[in-house]
């Protein structure tokens, strides 16, 4: 029963990743979920159980722990100058008080990435626990299989609608490689059936299921995804078939080495068909989309990474300005490297590339249920291929599947790990035909040895509960996915309108945050949002920009809060953040150019000038849609202000002048 329960947890994790990915609430489901699960196995875990120790040993431990430590250490404060980025200095000089110095630029974005890893290696480690059992093993193998066909199907089915979503590429090189090794498992039980014992259930089903995923995974692949992503289906299902190959008809080491040098030569004419991008950095360079600003915060990577999760914060900072309806995507790759340094990916491609040669040799080692093993090492190969290709393996319903994918790859690694299962219902037959190779023998008896993964699986379920009530929190800071930008794009300039729109827009950021439902744009529920949002302070903003200081929209809006409290210098500074921090965010424009605007003091300002003169520029050349915020910037506009931007307007589109004229009149007037 216990069983029963911790693979429905898993399911439920999972399902709640992929039906709720940008959602507070399926964050916290999916992180008490795994919790409940990992302190389950590590509380009902018989004490007999060895397969489990053999597999999560004190150095594995370690070096699962290693990435988790080390966003840890990217969000706590350096002990010495200079370690941390110059943001935290910079923004500690605008807002006038000490900052420590940390490593990542987003201490929030970091904090969120370091519960996504949690969460997947919760779900690796559960489902290794549950697969060190045969019987359970395959159920979980068709679990997942079923999980990646009805994902792949959605995806198809909302690419051919033209319905934006989350690219599901990945999910459906998964099912391709989850189909085959369910196809080879049936056959193998197929071939087996005239030997003495049967098989539980009739391996036909299982069979016909499997080649149903299939056409359906490889007929998304082919109509809609990238030629990258069908190489990579193709790369990892060649490994399982060279295994198979291998065991049902060129047993022996001359046999071995035979079908792995054709499956080498095979796997390198196959890559050829890779389309490479050649000038470009190695991260990017099987990319089919544009990736100038990812190439751009390449260039500028620090050897420690800037902050797991920075990537999103950075991009708006190198990306060109217009790009909001189709913003980049950067590879898996590149964000890991920008994210987490180079030679943090460096490791990481060496640790796959090992782990995938290790599950390859436990295979060929193995007496039967060797697909388990090579599916994880197929899998290892296409993901890798994927990372350089696409985002899609970071995505949350990605990532845990993958992990899920692995968990049972080396839960059923080694030979006679079978007999230490968590359950007790597998049959005596299963476990006859199951051990017909000498098991190995048991070295780790010791009782530290077996309770070490008991505890490792409980402090894991300890930190998802402690990260899951601080995601719960209601006073928590801003978070990464912020709605901030689409209320200052209708943002008015005077100050009572900026009080509304300043009160409006923290408290839809807050209604986020607390996982409230999306905002809508009906007038009536904005008016009414308008006069029960409670006002927000400076304090408050300023509050946020110790967590993320590179949010450009908070910074405006402490400028705009701050600029008749505060001295000039102190508004013009936190102006200036705004323009360096979103340089390109047009739904910044109208506000920023009304603020900057309202001020003499400001508008004398050297550095100031040129930035206000780019973003009026924007507005007459590339975004007419925009022009009317300039009136009404001209409106509120000191006596300087005004002459500036007629200035401005007159060299760039002499006829809106005119225009800015009439309807600054007409609306004086009203």
């Amino acid at each position: 029963m216990m069983v029963r329960l911790v693979i429905l947890a898993e399911l439920v994790a999972i399902a709640a990743a992929f039906a709720m990915p940008e959602s507070l609430q399926g964050w916290l489901l999916m992180s008490l979920v795994l919790a409940t699960a990992a302190l389950m196995v590590a509380i009902f875990l018989p004490p007999s159980s060895l397969g489990l120790a053999r597999l999560l040993r004190p150095s594995l431990v370690a070096v699962l722990a290693a990435p988790a430590l080390w966003m840890a250490l990217q969000a706590v404060p350096m002990p010495i100058d200079k370690l941390g980025n110059p943001i935290w200095a910079t923004a500690s000089a605008t807002l006038n008080e000490p900052l420590a110095e940390k490593i990542t630029v987003d201490t929030t974005a970091t904090m969120f990435s370091l519960v996504q890893y949690c969460a997947v290696l919760a779900a690796a480690l559960i489902a290794a626990a549950i697969a060190l059992d045969r019987y359970r093993a395959a159920q979980l193998l068709h679990i997942l299989l079923s999980i990646a066909t009805i994902v792949t199907a959605m995806w198809f089915g909302r690419e051919t609608a033209g319905v934006a979503g989350p690219d599901g590429s990945t999910i459906a090189v998964l099912g391709v490689l989850l189909s085959c090794a369910t196809a080879i498992r049936a056959v193998d039980q197929v071939l087996r059936r005239s030997r003495p014992g049967t098989i539980a259930l009739s391996p036909l089903p299982a069979l016909s299921a499997a080649i149903i995923a299939m056409i359906i995974c490889m007929a998304a692949l082919i109509i809609r995804a990238n030629s990258t992503a069908v190489v990579a289906a193709l790369l990892g299902s060649e490994i399982l078939l060279s295994v198979f190959a291998v065991r049902r008809w060129f047993p022996g080491l001359w046999g071995t080495a035979g079908v792995l040098a054709t499956a080498t030569i095979i796997f390198i004419a196959t890559a050829t068909v890779i389309p490479f991008r050649t000038n470009t950095d190695l991260t990017i360079a099987l990319s089919t989309s544009s990736q100038a600003a990812t190439e751009r915060m390449l260039q500028d990577v620090a050897p420690a990474g800037s902050g797991a999760g920075a990537s999103t914060v950075l991009l708006p900072i190198y990306q060109d300005a217009g790009v909001g309806d189709s913003p980049e995507r950067p590879t898996a790759a590149a964000t890991i490297a920008i994210d987490m340094g180079w030679a943090f990916l460096c490791a990481l491609v060496v640790a796959a590339l090992l782990c995938a040669s290790i599950l390859i040799r436990r295979a060929l080692s193995r007496a039967y249920d060797y697909v388990f093993p090579v599916l994880g090492a197929g899998a290892l190969i296409a993901v890798t291929i994927l990372a350089f290709s696409d985002h899609g393996i970071l995505g949350l319903g990605a990532s845990l599947l993958v992990a899920a994918l692995f968990g049972l790859a080396f839960g059923q690694s080694l030979s006679g790990a079978e007999r230490d299962a968590i359950s007790s219902e597998t049959k005596a037959t299963s476990d006859q035909i199951a051990n017909q190779a000498p098991a190995p023998r048991r070295r780790l008896t010791s009782a530290s040895v077996t309770i070490w993964p008991r505890v490792s699986l409980m402090m894991l379920g300890i930190v998802l509960i402690v990260q899951a009530a601080w995601m719960a929190l209601p006073d928590r800071y801003f978070g990464a996915r912020s709605s901030l930008p689409s209320v200052l794009s209708t943002a008015a300039a005077g100050p009572n309108a900026m009080s509304k729109t300043v009160s409006l827009a923290a408290a839809r950021e807050n209604l986020w945050i607390r996982g409230g439902p999306s905002f809508t744009r009906d007038s009536a529920l904005a008016a009414d949002e308008q006069r029960t949002a409670p006002p927000m302070t400076s304090d408050e903003f300023a509050r946020a920009l110790r967590s993320s200081p590179l949010r450009g929209d908070i910074w405006l809006l402490l400028a705009a809060t701050s600029k008749h409290s505060s001295p000039q210098p102190s508004t013009a500074a936190m102006l200036r953040m705004s323009y360096y921090t979103a340089p390109n965010d047009l739904d910044l424009l109208p506000l920023r150019v009304s603020v900057a605007l309202a001020a003499d003091a400001m508008v004398r300002d050297t550095d100031l000038r040129e930035l206000i003169k780019r973003d009026v520029s924007l507005v007459v050349r590339h975004r007419p849609a925009l022009k009317p915020a300039l009136v009404t910037a001209y409106r509120s506009a000191s006596a300087d202000g005004k002459i500036y931007l007629e200035g401005l307007i007159s060299e760039l589109d002499p006829a809106f002048l005119d225009q800015v004229h009439a309807r600054s009149s007409r609306m004086g007037s009203r």
